[in-house]
C-alpha cells in the first residue's frame, strides 16, 4: 500500500538539498521514516554516496575493457 503526501518546498531550498546531500527529498523521507521506525540507528549509507558511485562506475568501466584488473590469492577465513 502507499501513501501520496504533497510538501510545498521552495524551488530553490530543494536545489540547494539536494546539491549538498547528493539526495532528492523522496529518499531523504524514507531515510527519515526508516530511522524513526528503527529507533533511530540508522544513518546515510556511505555507499550510496556519489564519490563511492564513482568509483564503482569507474571500476565497472575498467573492468568490461579488462583494465586494472589484478589476480588475488584466495584468503581463507576460519569460521
Amino acid at each position: 500500500m502507499t501513501e501520496t503526501i504533497n510538501i510545498t518546498v521552495d524551488s530553490k531550498d530543494l536545489e540547494e538539498f539536494k546539491e549538498t546531500t547528493g539526495m532528492t527529498l523522496r529518499d531523504c523521507m524514507k531515510l527519515l521514516m526508516d530511522n524513526v521506525k528503527y529507533g533511530g540507528n540508522l544513518g546515510f549509507d556511505p555507499f550510496w554516496s556519489e564519490e563511492n558511485q564513482t568509483l564503482l562506475s569507474k571500476a565497472i568501466e575498467d573492468a568490461k575493457n579488462g583494465r586494472n584488473m589484478h589476480e588475488h590469492d584466495l584468503i581463507e577465513v576460519e569460521e
